[in-house]
């Protein structure tokens, strides 16, 4: 019995550790941008450990005075991030608290979803309508 339960042990140890090798900062690199076409939504940029987060969107609005209301202050952000297994762990900067989000790879896809869309997602939900996924 108890040589089943180490070689269960050493096999789930095994997949996350060649999880965590897999998803090293080096291998998540690149551009996450909606999966779909949207006029709003957001860009993550990740490089050797460093990461941009900005907003976008095709809505302008305009003050009082005929200036341009700026959709996202404080947006991009700028910081660092770390990869622990399959969840990405976001420092900013300017210390503002980013939430983590999750990898998932799918059909040959990279895909960052939100806490709440990695539960739905292991859950046999399936991907959101609009995940964001790396393009570049």
């Amino acid at each position: 019995m108890r040589g089943k339960v180490r070689s269960k042990s050493i096999l789930i140890c095994t997949a996350i550790l060649s999880t965590a090798l897999l998803y090293g900062c080096a291998g998540v690199d690149g551009v996450f941008e909606p999966a779909c076409t949207a006029y709003e939504g957001d860009r993550l940029t990740l490089r050797n450990g460093r990461f941009e987060w900005s907003r976008f969107t095709d809505v302008r609005s305009i003050d009082g005075d005929g200036n341009e209301i700026d959709p996202f202050p404080g947006y991009p952000k700028l910081g660092r991030y770390e990869v622990d297994a399959t969840k990405v762990e976001f420092h900013a900067d300017d210390r503002t608290g980013l939430e983590d989000y999750f990898l998932l790879e799918q059909n040959g896809s990279l895909y960052l979803l939100t806490g709440e869309q990695n539960v739905a997602a292991i859950a046999g939900q399936g991907l959101p309508d609009c995940p964001l996924r790396r393009s570049k």
